[in-house]
């Protein structure tokens, strides 16, 4: 039920701006046509109209494959009420004045029942009276429903002081903005959603305001002074379909409102077409003809929407019949694609951190076997950098023939060490990267106060900090990586401690600390802290 202004408010942008012509010409024919809801129940104030035939969609051979039978048995079990008998129902919201939005709902039955065979929620206590000669459930919550029939085919489901006020309506009608709207409409449609926007519009200007739009977006607030009306049809049975219909206040404001939906479109398209080609990684064929075809059909999608314009009334519609059902299986396809892309994406990230797990327990090992870690790098007698700690981590990693291939005396570029660049091993590199594959995602931090200041690998005791507050591996941009027998790893500054780093996956990157456990960085951690992290023995560990 709804209980504030501000969800009486929502619901009616729900209703204008998502939501799939105004038939607004003809005789105003107040009258119901045999069997059908009478629309004098409608009362002057009402916002909102949605009717449906929920008996004509269900028994339709289009719901053939719809969980029907599912549906009749809990209707019957929860309510009393078979929602195949239900031949229409109208639903009815009324503007807030003074206190809470009126809610109404009409059922119309395809034969009779009594108000005794309803099942009442127990969370809806009501009363047994009588209203003009007839039973009735009035709640003793003003702001929880009442029941009542009027005649054996149909049921009030309302709010009392509404649903008063929709029967004194339905004897005496006075007809209001929507009620004429709904009765000229006549629409065969399954389902008709009618609103005019005039007796809200400054509660929707003023709701809308302090939303905290981007900049492309703030066009939406010009919506409610633009629109005095809209029509939603969705059509299940014989030729499937949607349309939306906006009516404006003036020519002039129908042409400011398409320009203005136009301008929405084309930002939609963008941000989406932007999120398709953020999500692409690397150069795989089939990523990329994933990338191209959501593109494809991105496209398509946003140029269904395009509203027409005709004087003062903007029409989209949409029928789903022959090459449309196509259209819409492609256009699903391709809004599961990103999905599906961020999928692959949370699939490398993982790999990236076992990797990086890997990568750990083998420097564990090394510090087993040689009481230290790892050094940088090898030197020759002279200083002069040889092979990188990537090479001599080989043997723990399960690689002790590549590594018997090196010239451990030799540097990393020499004639026959050069030839083994190419051999680098998976877990040396990130799924993620796009960077050629000799080049290694996987660096040492080295810097002042880091584990691997210094030529030589340090023993975990130095590590003061505590070996689960200090990092040990980096996973770093691809345009920080390098080639994975060269000595070569990440240094760093004070000043700027997160170069090089932030972008190996969407929102940030992997890191080994040096107790073995990798951790997913957010790019926005704040530097300062991230520069602690680093440090083995300042005094000042983080925690993760």
């Amino acid at each position: 039920m709804l209980r504030t202004r501000t969800s009486m408010v929502w619901m009616l942008v729900a209703l204008i701006v998502e939501a799939p012509s105004l038939g607004l010409v003809g005789q105003s024919a107040y009258a119901a046509p045999p069997g059908e809801i009478e629309k004098s129940y409608i009362t002057p104030g009402a916002v909102v109209a949605v009717t449906a035939y929920p008996h004509r969609v269900l028994t339709s051979p289009e719901a053939a494959l719809y969980p029907v039978e599912i549906l009749s048995a809990a209707g019957k079990q929860e309510f009393g009420i078979d929602p195949l008998d239900v031949a229409q129902v109208l639903a009815i919201i009324e503007a807030p004045v003074e206190g809470p939005p009126g809610f109404g709902v009409v059922f119309r039955l395809n034969k009779p029942i009594q108000l005794d065979t309803l099942k009442v929620p127990p969370s809806l206590p009501v009363v047994a009276i009588e209203l003009d000669g007839r039973k009735y459930l009035q709640s003793e919550n003003p702001m929880t429903p009442s029941f009542f029939m009027p005649d054996d085919q149909t049921l009030i489901v309302a709010t009392d002081a509404f649903l008063k006020k929709m029967l004194t309506n339905q004897k005496n009608p006075v007809e209001g903005p929507l009620s004429k709207l709904v009765a000229r409409a006549n629409d065969p449609s399954d389902v008709v959603v009618v609103a005019v926007l005039e007796p809200v519009r400054p509660m929707l200007v003023a709701a809308i305001a302090p939303a905290p739009l981007p900049p492309p977006l703030q066009g939406v607030k010009r919506l409610p002074e633009l629109i005095d009306a809209a029509k939603v049809n969705l059509s299940i049975t014989k030729t499937p379909g949607a349309s939306l219909m906006l009516l404006a206040s003036t020519e002039e404001d129908a042409e400011e409102l398409d320009a203005l939906l136009q301008n929405l479109l084309d930002t939609g398209r963008d941000l989406a077409l932007n999120q398709i080609l953020n999500e692409i990684k690397g150069d795989d064929p089939i990523e990329l003809a994933s990338a191209r075809y959501a593109e494809r059909m991105t496209r398509h999608m946003f140029d269904i929407f395009r509203p027409q314009r005709n004087g003062r009334v903007l029409h989209v519609s949409y029928e789903n019949e022959g090459s449309a059902q196509v259209a819409t299986i492609g256009v699903l396809v391709a809004l599961l694609l990103p999905a599906v892309q961020a999928a692959r994406e949370a699939a490398r990230r993982m790999s990236s951190s076992n990797n990086l797990k890997q990568i750990t327990l083998a420097m564990h090992n090394h510090h087993e076997v040689y009481k230290k870690l790892p050094a940088p790098a090898s030197f020759d007698e002279n200083g002069k950098p040889l092979l990188s700690w990537r090479v001599h981590l080989l043997p723990f990693l399960d690689q002790r023939e590549l590594y018997d291939q090196f010239h451990l005396n030799e540097p990393w570029d020499s004639q026959h060490n050069k030839t083994l660049i190419g051999s680098i091993p998976s877990v040396y590199r990130n799924p993620s990267g796009v960077a050629p594959p000799p080049m290694a995602n996987y660096l040492l931090p080295r810097g002042a106060g880091s584990i691997f200041e210094g030529k030589d690998g340090p023993s975990f005791r130095q590590i003061t900090d505590g070996l689960s507050n200090t990092l040990l591996v980096l996973e770093v941009n691809d345009d920080a990586s390098v080639i994975w027998t060269k000595p070569g790893d990440l240094s760093f500054n004070a000043e700027n401690p997160l170069a090089g780093l932030g972008t190996s996956h969407p929102g940030g990157f992997n890191a080994a600390l040096a107790d073995g456990s990798v951790h997913f960085i957010p790019a926005t951690i704040d530097a300062a802290m991230f520069l602690r992290m680093l440090m083995m023995s300042d005094g000042e560990p983080t925690g993760f």
